[in-house]
Formats: C-alpha cells, structure tokens, sequence
C-alpha cells in the first residue's frame, strides 16, 4: 500500500501534522480528534461509489457482509432480503433511494486494498484492524446517538457528513459493553462539525455521537475499528496460567457459600490468599509471548502474486524481500527453526537460520544468504517463505 497511495507511515496518513506521540498522548483512548486535511482525495484511492456499485452488482454478497440503516422510520432485515436470508440486491437499492444507510460489513476480507490498509494500522495498535463502509445518500441518517465498544477512525472518502460528539456514560467499554438506548444517555452536546471529504475523525469507545449526511453528495466513509486486547485480558490469562500450576486455584468454592449464614470472612480471607499467591506466581514474559504470538498467528498472509510466482524458478540472482507490513517472529533451537507469523507456523531445518534471520532484518536477500546448505534446499526454504505470503521479489 505504501506504493500505491505514497504512505509510510498510515498513522501519520490519517493524522497529518498531528505526530503519533502526540495522538498517543492526548487522544488514545481519551478523547476525540477531528483531522482536517486540505486534500479532499487524500483518501480516494481506498474506495469509491463506483467500487461499492460493482460490489452490489456482481459481488457474491453473504447475508452478513450487508446491512442497512435508517433512523427514521427504521428498517428491519426483512426489508432488505429473502425468506432464505440472501440480499435482496434491488430491495437494497430501493430502501437506498429511501433515505437508508447502505453498510459493507468487514469489507477488507474482500477487498485488497482496504486488507493492504488494516494490515499496516494492525502493525501500529498490535490489534485486529477491521473496516466497515457507510453509504448515506444525501440529508439521511442512518443511526441513532450511540458509542461503539471499540475505538474507530471515521475516514471520510466523499461528501459530508455532519457530526454530533456527546459525553463518555462508559469509560473504555468492554468488548461487548454495548450501548442500551435505555441506560445510556448521549449528556450534554460537546461538539458539532462538518467531517468533509479527506478528513479523519477518531471516535474512543464508550463516547456518544452521531452522524447525518450533508448536501447535495452521498456521503461515503470507511470506520476502521480497532478490536484491541485489554489489561483484562492479560490478567485472565495470567491467572488461568497460574491454575495449571497451582492446585489451590482449582479447588471448588466452600460447600454452602451462597447461604447468608455462611462465613464470609473465611470466604475473603482465601480470596485475598490466592490473590497473593497470583501476584507472586503470575508469570508476566510467558503471558506476554503467548499473546504476541497468538496475534502474529491470527493475521491474514497476504498471498497476492504467490501463485503466479510459484511457476517462476529461482535462480542465485534473485532478490527477494519481506513484504510491507508482514509481523513475524522466529523461534529456533539446535533441530529446527519456525517462523511464528500470518496463518500460523512455518517450520524449516536449522540450517536456514542465517537465511531467515536475513529475511526478518526487512533487508534484502537471496539463495545465498542461507548458508550452510545445499543449492536445492537453499532454494525450497525461499518457495516456502513465498507460498505462505511472507516474501517478494524485490
């Protein structure tokens, strides 16, 4: 993506003059920030109408890769598809003409250039990165007030919108912590401002807002979500590890516990035991490794071009390069060494270290660069790290 749209840095590409340690600073997770940017393309090449018009119209459209909202009168999925659940593609485009949101669900599992996007925020945030679209024809609505469980950037492509920023009745919700229209209330209006074409906006979760078109133009924008692993998390995982190893942990809760003349202070004394023995045996690297890895697994390869390059021999004189973006970890020991990356693990033989060790550096190698063994495998080591998604030819 950094060649096609000149981006280096994606943060910067969403923030402009603001700097990352700025954002990170004032805004992560606190407040909101409206990027205004001059250039009304800035954020063209990732969509447009045409694109989503195509994907209507020839696209194999799963049930719940679209959804559409309107706030008033709203719409019920029925509205829009079969009895057998599949979109009804002209039902979309009437209750479209109606004033109603048009919403692509998670369009970087289809889409190239937005999966190019998320992979290079997902090596900023460590998290999953994800993009749902938003097609609003002109003066409508598609939500109600209402937060979102996860951060987002709103990245505006074309038209307007005009935005309304509330108050935090959540600070940073859980995972689904979602809004309740009758719990939550928006508090006091603390913002509104026009979000036009080639502006960013980022949205912590928990803050209240809405969004309405503007003028004569269709609104499209893209929410990148941020699905991101809380401290929680981590503590979880801490104390479930800390289970496997120490049987305290595993003991049933005091027979009659939930009676009122139990004695809660045995109750609580234990409690705050374990919760010594947590703080002493909870073994922070491990969970640490074990959720950096688990991420590195998770992400998607990017295999664009490996099959095509499959049918091409390799000879001494290639060049070959780690692709933008990829996040890979090696582990080796005296049998074997894995790369722990995209889709899960990729296992050589030890004498490939060298080679792969060159490989992660980012800078660029050849057959020759895995030394210590013969031509053939030098050469099957470097169609393995192309199947998979990792290299390209430089």
């Amino acid at each position: 993506m950094a060649d096609e749209f000149g981006i280096r840095d994606p943060l910067s590409w969403l923030l402009g003059s603001i700097s990352d340690s700025e954002f990170f600073d004032r805004y992560h997770e606190k407040r909101a920030l409206h990027c205004r940017h001059a250039d009304t393309s800035r954020f063209a090449g990732l969509l447009n109408i045409s694109r989503i018009d195509k994907i209507l119209s020839h696209s194999d459209l799963k049930p719940a890769s679209l959804t559409m909202a309107r706030s008033k009168p709203p719409l019920q999925r029925a509205d829009y598809t079969f009895k057998n659940g599949n979109i009804d593609r002209g039902a979309v485009i009437r209750h479209y003409q109606r004033g109603a949101t048009i919403i692509l669900n998670q369009l970087q599992l289809a889409d190239e250039r937005l999966a190019r996007f998320c992979r290079a925020l997902e090596s900023v945030f460590s998290c999953q990165v994800q993009t749902n679209v938003y097609l609003t024809p002109p003066d409508n609505q598609g939500f109600k007030t209402h937060y979102d469980d996860h951060d987002v950037f709103v990245i505006q492509v074309s038209g307007e919108k005009r935005w309304r920023l509330y108050e935090k009745p959540v600070d940073n919700p859980y995972s689904g912590e979602g809004f309740k229209s009758d719990v939550h209330s928006p508090g006091e209006l603390e913002k509104e401002f026009a979000l036009r074409a080639g502006d960013c906006l980022y949205i912590p979760r928990g803050l209240m807002h809405d969004a309405a078109g503007h003028g004569d133009e269709p609104s499209l924008h893209i929410t990148t979500g941020l699905i991101v692993k809380k401290w929680a998390d981590l503590m979880l995982e801490a104390v479930s590890e800390v289970a496997l190893r120490n049987p305290k942990f595993r003991r049933s809760l005091p027979p009659g516990f939930a009676r009122p003349d139990f004695d809660t202070d045995s109750l609580e004394e234990r409690f705050r035991e374990l919760a010594r023995d947590f703080a002493e045996q909870a073994d922070f690297e491990e969970v640490l490794a074990y959720f950096r890895e688990s991420f590195l697994r998770l992400r998607r390869p990017e295999l664009g071009g490996a099959l095509i390059d499959a049918s091409s021999p390799i000879s001494k004189n290639d060049v070959f390069v780690r692709r933008p973006f990829l996040q890979a970890k090696l582990r080796h020991n005296d049998s074997e060494a894995v790369i722990i990356g995209p889709g899960g693990d990729i296992h050589f033989e030890a004498a490939a270290l060298a080679g792969l060790e060159k490989f992660l550096s980012g800078a660029s190698f050849s057959m020759a660069d895995f030394t210590g063994t013969e031509e053939e495998k030098q050469a099957e080591s470097i169609r393995k790290l192309s199947a998979f998604g990792l290299i390209e030819r430089a």
